[in-house]
C-alpha cells in the first residue's frame, strides 16, 4: 500500500508500507488514522517515533523493538 512518512528523517517521503510499523533508514514509523493526497491518490499516513531512531538512541529501549 502506498504510503507517506510525516515527521523525522524521511518527512514527505512516499513509501510502500505492508502493516501497522515501518523502518526507514533506521527509524521507526507508525500508522496513522490521516490520509494524505499524492499524486491524484490517497495514502496512509505514518507518523515518526522520535524515541526509537538509530541517531537518537533507537534500539535502547524495548519499546523500540
Amino acid at each position: 500500500m502506498p504510503a507517506i512518512l510525516r515527521g523525522g528523517p524521511g518527512d514527505s517521503q512516499s513509501v510502500t508500507a505492508t502493516g501497522p510499523l515501518l523502518v526507514w533508514r533506521s527509524c521507526l514509523y507508525e500508522v496513522t488514522p490521516d490520509w494524505a493526497l499524492r499524486r491524484g491518490s490517497d495514502r496512509r499516513v505514518y507518523q515518526h517515533r522520535p524515541d526509537c531512531c538509530e541517531p537518537f538512541g533507537r534500539g535502547s529501549e524495548d519499546r523500540c523493538e
